[in-house]
């Protein structure tokens, strides 16, 4: 599924550009680390509760996060206005 795949990148990527372990990260947002995991390697599919909790985590929209548009059209992908 496309929109997995594009969580996926999204959170890895937001993850290891504020230096952050999956532990850290897990927390903050109110997940467990092993959800994480799985989510950053496409390997569940979250709950939109759990979409919304993440998206509201790295202050993007649903739709920015799962978003499979070229990342080097969009403004949000490489978080630097966080």
């Amino acid at each position: 599924m496309p929109e997995i795949d594009a969580l996926a990148k999204q959170l890895k990527r937001y993850r290891r550009t504020r230096n952050k372990t999956q532990f850290e990260m897990s927390s903050e947002i109110g997940i467990c680390e092993e959800e994480l995991s799985l989510l950053e390697r496409g390997r569940t599919d979250p709950k939109l509760s759990t979409i919304q909790l993440i998206a509201s985590y790295m202050g993007v929209t649903v739709s920015e996060l799962l978003s499979t548009e070229d990342e080097g059209r969009r403004g949000q992908s490489d978080f630097s206005n966080l």
